[in-house]
């Protein structure tokens, strides 16, 4: 059965990720764990009058300590409903699905990787940003964080909770030789899709290695194959230049839903940051959903 961990922050853009799970083709039957990570170390800022009072009602140390820790309770019961409605949600939406939630307190990224390690999910989702301009800055870093550190598949989702979710649904493949671009297709056509679902895949040459167009040819004819055999309407797109470039473009042109492309794990922070950067290019610029895919065996 298919495990899936999410991250919660109760925002916007983490509800609009669990409307998005149910245009990701995921199975009928799955496993899934809700996770909101209390952030004690950015507790949310309390109006000057109650700073006041607080100060007036006492000077000693221990009223800095008792505010803090109430601070802190608020956080993590905050975190709790975050939860808990997440999973009322995606009960509702996956009713065959075992659902629970989780909190835990501390550095989101960490927590996140950590649990992912524990729990060993096959996918993890995350929102694309938070709910104010603090914590979309620190929620984007997290979800660029757990695609470059996590090692597992991760699905940043910016899903459109207007969008008719009876509406067929676009999908782009980013494909060279590679087998981590195998696993990208192999993870499309194990999912199940609506009628009238169509696929693009778009080879992009990036100047690297003069046999692209044969290697990659051949992963673009196996794919186009596989993927026709399974009823999806498939199209092929052959680019040259960068391919962070050539993907964000041609999905956003297409108005396509989601951007799948194959990952890896790294041995090195030079290694991340090098390898790493046509997937957390896609997660933090492209328009839709962006799911980098890992091999489970890894």
């Amino acid at each position: 059965m298919m495990k899936i961990l999410i991250g919660h922050d109760g925002s916007q853009s983490a509800d609009a990720a669990l409307v998005d799970l149910q245009r990701a083709g995921l199975p009928v039957e799955a496993e899934a764990l809700i996770v909101s990570v209390a952030d004690v170390m950015m507790v949310p800022a309390t109006p000057a009058y109650e700073l006041a009072g607080e100060a007036l009602m006492s000077r000693r140390v221990t009223a800095g300590l008792v505010y803090a820790q109430r601070q802190t309770e608020r956080v993590v019961k905050e975190a709790k409903e975050f939860a808990s409605r997440a999973r009322d949600k995606v009960q509702a939406y996956f009713p065959h699905w075992d659902v629970r939630a989780e909190t835990l307190a501390g550095t989101p990224v960490l927590k996140l990787i950590n649990k992912a390690n524990e729990w060993k999910p096959d996918l993890i989702v995350v929102g694309s940003h938070g709910r104010s301009a603090v914590s979309r800055f620190i929620l984007g870093s997290v979800s660029k964080k757990v695609v470059t550190d996590s090692g597992h598949s991760v699905r940043v989702s910016r899903g459109d909770l207007d969008k008719d979710l009876n509406e067929p649904l676009k999908l782009v493949i980013g494909v060279d030789a590679s087998a981590e671009a195998e696993q990208a297709v192999r993870a499309v056509g194990s999912r199940v899709w609506p009628y009238g679902t169509e696929v693009q895949i778009i080879a992009v040459d990036d100047g690297s290695s003069p046999m692209f167009t044969l290697t990659a040819g051949r992963m673009v004819a196996w794919a186009e194959n596989a993927l026709s055999l399974i009823g999806l309407k498939t199209s092929v797109v052959w680019e040259k230049g960068d391919p962070r470039r050539v993907l964000i473009d041609q999905a956003q042109a297409w108005d396509a839903d989601s951007i799948f492309v194959g990952g890896r794990r790294f041995s090195s922070a030079l290694e991340r940051f090098q390898l790493g950067s046509v997937a957390t290019a896609l997660v933090t610029k492209a328009h839709c959903s962006v799911e980098v895919v890992r091999n489970r065996a890894n």
